[in-house]
């Protein structure tokens, strides 16, 4: 029973919530976006990755003073603005697939998307360090993380069924998903920054946001974050189009192995969050990088359905490790004053990590043909550098705390 997870407030369990049905609805159309790029509008996958990192990186730059404005307007006050504004991006992106509409609206599309997506994203993770202590905050996250994996467990079976019809039907829902989760949350959530602590009345320049760089510690960890945030980014887009055109597996399959993800996060992410001792957040990182090299390693000896089934689980288990011991000890690292503003630059780094992610993953499809191991050497090697790098990070950390 100790695994289960108990003791969290009301907020938390609706940020969960709010999780879950944001979750559905990008797990129905995310993964086909790059499928439509390729296969509809003909656009070749190094020009797709190019799109998408173009979009994420303007978003995720426009996108840090999201942080900020969660410090001095508080995190729910960002988070459901930017969920409702979503809802019209997503509604938009539909009737622009529909009208086949030119590429550089949907780019647009994309880049508006990216931005609300990075003033969400930092609001979120400093509302629940706000809600929680230090040594309770991982398995918080990982709870957290827990509902928007059953929504990714739940949404790509429903994608699967609707890509079958028309390309726009996935964006409509999503919008539907973003319109349902920001009226829950406008509702049952509770703002966690007392009025007291906001920011509101002072005038905050870029100068006072990249204030974060000067702190070495938080720097450096940051940039060992960023390589395992451009393995983690090949999961959508280069791995849809890899088995679909690569190996062969129908798109129905796709939304099934992104299922087999989900559910197996729902399942074991809790229990696996407890393996690790409280403070050993580093020696997660560490695990969970070398995990990551060996499941997209595998990716490449995939000939069919049940060995890419297999890499998944593999992706998925360093996936349960990395992603709430990497949120943690960010804002343990975070100052307490501006973990708006600390978590902002640090999804920053996920952010440039996911754009990267897509755009190495279409270079190395499109220069390499047919099913091949060496694209996910590549990738695989770029995790055991993540790998190496965290070790090295936790023995100097080790070496300060002793001396």
């Amino acid at each position: 029973m100790k695994f289960l997870p108990r003791g969290y407030s009301r907020d938390i369990w609706t940020m969960f919530a709010t999780n879950v049905v944001t979750s559905i609805g990008f797990s129905v159309s995310m993964p086909y976006l790059s499928l439509y790029l390729n296969n509809v509008l003909k656009i070749p996958m190094t020009a797709v990755g190019m799109i998408l990192m173009v979009a994420l990186v303007i978003g995720a730059t426009i996108g840090i003073y999201g942080g900020e404005l969660s410090d001095r307007m508080g995190r729910k006050w960002v988070m459901v603005r930017s969920l409702f504004i979503r809802c019209l991006i997503f509604i938009l992106f539909g009737l622009a697939i529909m009208i086949r509409a030119n590429i550089m609206i949907i780019v647009v599309l994309m880049i508006m998307n990216a931005s609300l997506g990075s003033f969400f994203m930092p609001a979120s993770q400093a509302y629940v360090a706000d809600l929680t202590t230090e040594e309770k905050r991982i398995s918080a996250y990982g709870l957290i993380r827990i509902g928007g994996n059953l929504g990714w467990a739940l949404g790509p079976a429903i994608g699967g069924l609707l890509a079958t019809l028309d390309y726009s039907y996935l964006f409509f829902f999503t919008g539907f998903c973003m319109f349902c989760a920001s009226l829950f949350m406008l509702r049952f959530s509770r703002e966690s920054l007392k009025l007291s602590a906001r920011n509101g009345e002072s005038k905050t320049t870029l100068k006072d946001i990249v204030s974060v760089t000067r702190d070495r510690k938080f720097l450096t960890f940051t940039l060992i974050c960023l390589s395992i945030f451009i393995v983690w980014g090949q999961l959508v887009s280069p791995i849809s189009v890899y088995s679909v055109n690569r190996v062969g597996i129908t798109k129905s399959q796709l939304g099934i192995l992104f299922s087999i993800n989900g559910f197996l996060v729902v399942v074991f992410q809790y229990l696996i969050t407890h393996l690790f001792p409280k403070r050993k957040e580093l020696t997660a990182l560490v695990i969970g990088a070398l995990i990551y090299g060996v499941g997209y390693f595998t990716v490449g000896l995939a000939d069919r359905f049940g060995l890419l089934v297999l890499s998944m689980v593999i992706i998925t288990v360093g996936e349960m490790v990395i992603t709430p011991a990497s949120h943690s000890y960010a804002s343990i690292l975070a100052d307490p004053k501006h973990r708006g503003r600390y978590l902002g630059f640090f999804n920053l780094s996920q952010s440039f990590g996911w754009a990267f992610g897509p755009l190495l993953g279409g270079i190395l499809l499109d220069a390499i043909p047919g099913r091949s191991p060496v694209i996910w050497s590549v990738i695989s090697g770029l995790a055991m550098v993540s790998a190496v790098g965290f070790l090295i990070f936790k023995k100097m950390n080790d070496r300060v705390h002793r001396s």
